[in-house]
């Protein structure tokens, strides 16, 4: 059976010729087919524009810089670039050599931007001659502050604040149109948010502000940055009470502290904010300023200052940097007793020590019954010497002093206030 006429040699062959045929007609009709048409709305390309911005100047943001060709070409592709200009040519303009404010009329260079055009007879056919009109303006630049604002709610009900925004960096730089440039007087960041309790942070843009709060139009402007960085503490506020931790003595024990003893603390309390967890660990508890040693409040009524110090985790808000603290004790008598029974102990090795100070004076204190019954037997001065750098000389030493005998009387310092004093004679061996 013989071979159908589709699959024979002889078919391949005259299919061939018809499609050479084909082509050679298209290739020629389309080389043959030219024509000349004004492509319009080419964008200008502009060189040279950092010598200029080094000048002080700068080109007119709100120009258009486009220039229209007149071109010859194949017909169908004329109607392709008058649709898509930038697709088929480039222009190119220097701005490297002005150096004052002004309008210029500049040459302009357009070339097809692929070199197969040129190779398909596309031609500018008034390259020559051709410019473009430049607006050249003053290029200023100067630093302005960037300011946080807050524009949402923090949960109050709940003892929450929002602390001022801290931004990084503080300033930015503008650039642009003179006229612009100075209608900016600070830039703006917004933070937004309901009910916040925790601090915000983020990288946000800003807005350029007038001096009378409102927004320049930056389009033609430009900044070195186009962020920044925003932190909006977000903190917990408490009231915490201030307190004192004491020393027993003198003739006041826990025990009886209440009876004869008043405090009085001014201010009584501060407020403090922090973080949530630093903050509502405080509930419940005081803030302690101070000890005060029982056995030296030797008057009625006696003031002592203290600072009041928190942990860095904390903020006082309050701005009270110290605190006031009168303490008044009553219902005790105080009684001065003489003894003379001064021991010296752990004298070191090489060394003797005997007492100058023969007898001495202590105060007492306590309820009137106990404190008439206390003899200077009951009394014991002990210098310990242990631990002291000692030569041959007479040193003072300030001793412990103790009371053997009824526990509701107690030792209380000198009324000088420079406490009790033993004058010991160190000798060598």
């Amino acid at each position: 059976m013989g071979k159908k006429f589709a699959e024979s040699k002889i078919f391949n062959i005259i299919l061939s010729i018809l499609i050479a045929l084909g082509l050679w007609a298209y290739v020629t009709a389309s080389v043959t087919d030219v024509g000349e048409s004004t492509v319009r709305n080419i964008p200008v390309t502009v060189v040279g524009e950092e010598a200029l911005n080094a000048k002080g100047l700068m080109i007119d943001p709100g120009a258009k810089l486009v220039v229209n060709a007149r071109v010859s070409g194949n017909r169908n592709l004329l109607v392709n670039m008058a649709s898509t200009p930038s697709e088929y040519f480039s222009a190119v303009v220097n701005v490297a050599e002005i150096t004052e404010p002004g309008t210029y009329e500049l040459s302009c260079a357009i070339t097809p931007e692929f070199t197969s055009l040129t190779s398909a007879g596309v031609r500018v056919l008034d390259q020559e001659g051709k410019t473009v009109r430049v607006t050249i303006t003053k290029l200023l630049s100067k630093t302005v502050e960037v300011r946080g604002v807050f524009e949402g709610t923090v949960d109050e009900e709940n003892n929450y604040r929002a602390n001022p925004v801290e931004v990084t960096p503080g300033v930015i730089k503008v650039q642009g149109p003179e006229e612009l440039v100075n209608q900016v007087d600070y830039a703006q960041v917004t933070i937004a948010g309901e009910d916040l309790t925790k601090t915000y942070t983020g990288e946000l843009g800003f807005q350029l502000m007038t001096a009378d709060g409102k927004v320049v139009d930056d389009r033609e402007l430009t900044t070195n940055v186009n962020t920044v960085s925003v932190v909006m503490p977000v903190v917990k506020t408490m009231e915490v009470p201030l307190s004192l931790e004491y020393v027993y003595g003198g003739g006041i024990t826990a025990e009886n502290f209440a009876r004869y003893v008043t405090v009085d603390i001014q201010p009584a309390a501060i407020q403090v904010s922090g973080d949530e967890d630093d903050v509502t660990y405080l509930e419940g508890k005081t803030i302690t300023v101070g000890k005060i040693d029982l056995s030296q409040v030797v008057q009625e009524e006696q003031t002592f200052v203290f600072p009041i110090e928190l942990a860095t985790e904390l903020s006082n808000d309050s701005g009270i940097t110290q605190v006031t603290v009168t303490v008044t004790i009553k219902g005790l008598e105080t009684k001065t007793v003489e003894t003379s029974n001064i021991d010296i102990i752990n004298t070191p090795a090489g060394f003797t020590a005997d007492a100058v100070t023969r007898s001495l004076q202590v105060k007492v204190r306590g309820p009137a019954d106990a404190v008439d019954a206390v003899e200077g037997y009951q009394l014991r001065v002990v210098v310990d010497l242990q631990g002291q750098n000692l030569r041959k000389a007479q040193f003072p030493f300030t001793p412990k002093i103790y009371l053997d005998g009824d526990s509701r009387c107690g030792v209380v310092s000198s009324s000088s206030g420079t406490g009790y004093i033993v004058v010991v004679n160190i000798q060598t061996q």
